[in-house]
């Protein structure tokens, strides 16, 4: 099977200067939570030794989803850990920070995945743990055609960067909600607007009525909010 080849150093650069530069890029909150994890996992494949594919994943609320990925075949591999109920992510990941197979062929925890990985080629993986709460778990995984590809050295830059990748995808994640909720209130905000003015209400009377609109439709506020400003008439109702 082919896979896409590690990435090589440039010249000079030590782990320790790369994960720093890895660092300080994260730091730009102007990044999307998919350009945020595309950019953790281009730099884990470049620093882990033995890194050959890999996803992110998260489980949050009981819901599974894979984040991103390397290639479809690691995106496969992830779900199917998922679907056998099988594997470092739903088995260990939330307990452990980090979980390794040096040899995939004789694997007895997860039998039947590790199985499967072997007949797409890959012989090890190595799991770290991004984040673990009552409700969320994020987790990175990678995995190599090689046996016994992730010694202690490749784990101890797996931690590193995870570290670095967990504080950087809740942090995207925050300012995307903040950034949602500014839009929110900034079309409520309209629409309050357009019914002070046409009804002649003042502040505290025009949100009573978009509340009341929400109630009637059983739409979210700023939903109702966006069909008033967008249409400039409410949607479906009657003063």
């Amino acid at each position: 099977m082919s896979q896409p080849s590690t990435g090589v150093q440039l010249p000079g650069s030590s782990p320790a200067s790369s994960l720093a530069e890895f660092a300080r890029s994260l730091r730009d909150t102007r990044r999307s939570m998919p350009e945020t994890v595309s950019e953790i996992l281009r730099t884990a494949i470049r620093l882990i030794p033995g890194a050959t594919v890999g996803c992110v994943t998260t489980v949050r609320k009981g819901v599974r989803t894979v984040v991103a990925s390397t290639d479809p075949l690691a995106e496969k591999l992830c779900r199917l850990q998922y679907e056998l109920d099988e594997g470092p992510i739903p088995t260990e990941v939330r307990h452990f920070d980090v979980v390794v197979s040096h040899d995939l062929t004789a694997e007895p925890r997860w039998p039947e995945f590790a199985v499967l990985a072997v007949k797409e080629g890959f012989k090890s993986l190595a799991a770290f743990q991004l984040f673990s709460n009552a409700d969320d778990l994020g987790a990175l995984i990678f995995y190599s055609g090689e046996q016994g590809a992730f010694d202690a050295d490749a784990v101890e830059i797996g931690e590193a960067l995870a570290a670095h990748a967990a504080i950087a995808m809740l942090s995207a994640r925050d300012n995307e909600q903040f950034r949602t909720g500014l839009a929110s209130r900034d079309i409520i905000g309209q629409a309050k607007g357009m019914i002070m003015e046409r009804y002649d209400l003042d502040a505290v009377q025009a949100f009573d009525l978009l509340a009341k609109l929400s109630q009637q439709q059983n739409l979210p506020l700023h939903r109702v909010a966006r069909d008033l400003v967008e249409t400039d008439h409410p949607t479906n109702s009657t003063f």
